[in-house]
């Protein structure tokens, strides 16, 4: 099996970012290691992996940790200057821990990087309005076996995986997609009706912190890569502070 367009994607935004080629890199969930072989053809010198099923991993003189990304990584904090999940959140029951783990691993001001498919592009939302399932995650998980390496229990919207992301410190930086899909194209004709909508639902917010948050998000999911996208593809920074405060401590 041969790199896939969003690993390309991937290895492409990396490469792009970071020019010092001896970062400490940790992709989770590897697969074979095609990502990881990309990296390493791109001059990357500092990779390791992270695998339920390490026994599968196929690039020889790489590390592949044995590890569940449902539970406490096996990494000690602030390890990694990247941790890279491509195509894995999708699959797990607490995404706010596995965002909170990828954090913890990560050095202060490092980057966390997640791609995850989009359920809400246009032809995503024509195939919900119809049929009550998005694109990608088309009929309901089997109730009768337990295979979530493959099925996409929690498919989430933007605006979750930002929720997830922001909520543990992690701040988007960049987003991007790995293909525009063509169905999604007819979509652009009715553009300013989904703005302009979206607009009024998301400025009903009182809260004027939230508000300005929301009009963030109108923006972001009105770029191409998240309107017209097949997948989602963020790469984010570890900051010291969380934005999110508690009532009894506000």
């Amino acid at each position: 099996m041969g790199i896939s367009r969003n690993e390309l994607k991937v290895i492409d935004i990396i490469k792009s970012e970071f020019k010092d080629k001896s970062i400490k890199i940790l992709e989770l969930g590897p697969g074979k290691g095609m990502l990881v072989k990309g990296l390493l053809e791109a001059g990357f010198t500092n990779v390791e992996a992270m695998d339920m099923h390490p026994e599968n991993f196929t690039i020889k003189n790489v590390k592949c940790h044995r590890g569940n990304l449902s539970e406490k990584l096996p990494f000690d904090d602030e390890t990694y200057d990247l941790v890279v999940a491509a195509e894995a959140i999708e699959h797990l029951e607490n995404q706010y821990n596995f965002a909170s783990e990828c954090a913890r691993i990560t050095k202060l001001y490092g980057n966390v990087m997640i791609t995850t498919p989009n359920i809400t592009n246009f032809a995503s939302r024509i195939r919900f309005l119809f049929t009550g399932f998005y694109s990608l995650a088309i009929r309901p998980s089997s109730e009768f076996q337990k295979n979530w390496v493959i099925e996409h229990i929690y498919p989430i919207t933007f605006w979750q995986l930002r929720h997830i992301l922001h909520t543990n410190g992690l701040f988007i930086k960049i987003l991007s997609t790995s293909k525009l899909r063509r169905s999604s194209f007819l979509g652009l004709l009715f553009w300013p009706l989904s703005y302009l909508f979206t607009y009024k639902a998301l400025n009903s917010e009182k809260e004027a912190r939230q508000n300005k948050v929301n009009m963030e998000i109108l923006k972001q999911m009105h770029t191409l890569a998240l309107y017209l996208g097949r997948n989602q593809i963020v790469l984010t920074q570890k900051e010291p502070n969380h934005y999110i405060r508690t009532i009894e401590n506000p």
